[in-house]
């Protein structure tokens, strides 16, 4: 249709245009303008770009990628430390090397990526990917937790109260105690789920304990943990560690449930067949506004 409505004219001018397209996307791909056959991802001489991109590809290219995140690594990047260990301990184009993938969390933490001292203390833990060694746990969760990092905490201090429950050294529940109540201050709120247990149940060497207890599940209900939501509502019910108080009961009761938490849902069972109509309103109007004030 071009040629047609333009006979008249010179057949230079669509020629022309088209040698400055052609010139123009020559230029493009002559100074490094490289793109995906999708047309998405651009591939630039940033390694962990470079990397990502191949990962996006459809079927991923692992090979580039691991080469991409090594090259990256190389140059002290922890991030593309930890994707290159990844790699390795999932098998993504290599064969699957949990020994590899360790060396590269180990480097990843070296780098100062403390959550890959934690992976490894559970990965020695539990034989995943590398032969158990429980010293090798300990010595990669102390150093997290040297570093002052608050999951490293949580995750030694589970260890020590798994032990106790198990009947090995219980009296250590009070060094587990101690570093949860760092990482609680640290702003770590899962940190109060464990204290909590430690009062309630009374692991180990632990002595039971309603007041903090009490104080600990309130914690973490506030944070919206519907586990510890349903413990309160227990707590309110029974007025351990604190008043009785249905209707209170009966809010977290009620926020427990709605999350699926099954002790919260036999509290709010159970009270709705004795609280008043009244005291029903109250309880669902705390549960609500507290609920929009938290969302």
């Amino acid at each position: 249709m071009f040629f047609n409505v333009s006979r008249h004219r010179s057949m230079t001018r669509p020629i022309r245009v088209g040698l400055f397209v052609f010139c123009f996307l020559s230029l493009g791909l002559l100074t490094g303008m490289a793109v995906a056959a999708d047309g998405l991802t651009p591939i630039d001489s940033d390694p962990e770009a470079r990397a990502h991109a191949a990962m996006a590809l459809d079927p991923p290219d692992w090979t580039l990628a691991l080469e991409s995140f090594t090259e990256a690594a190389e140059a002290g990047s922890p991030t593309a430390m930890s994707y290159a260990g990844w790699i390795h301990e999932q098998g993504h184009g290599v064969p699957r090397d949990g020994e590899k993938a360790a060396e590269w969390y180990g480097r990843a933490s070296d780098a100062g990526a403390q959550d890959f001292a934690v992976k490894l203390g559970w990965m020695y833990l539990a034989g995943d990917g590398v032969a158990r060694d429980r010293e090798q746990a300990k010595a990669w969760f102390s150093r997290a937790i040297d570093a002052g990092h608050a999951p490293g905490k949580i995750a030694w201090a589970s260890v020590l109260i798994a032990d106790a429950q198990g009947g090995l050294n219980p009296e250590r529940v009070f060094d587990a105690r101690t570093l949860l109540e760092e990482a609680l201050d640290d702003g770590l709120v899962l940190a109060a789920y464990f204290l909590a247990r430690l009062y309630i149940e009374g692991i180990g060497d632990h002595p039971v304990e309603d007041d903090p207890a009490a104080h600990y599940t309130r914690i973490g209900a506030q944070s919206g943990d519907a586990r510890m939501q349903g413990w309160l509502a227990l707590m309110y019910l029974e007025g351990r560690g604190l008043d009785q108080d249905l209707v209170s009961a009966l809010q977290w009761a009620s926020l427990a449930a709605a999350n699926g938490d099954s002790t919260g849902d036999q509290v709010r069972l159970a009270l709705e067949e004795q609280l008043t109509s009244e005291e029903l309103r109250e309880a669902r109007e705390r549960a609500v506004d507290w609920a929009l004030q938290h969302r």
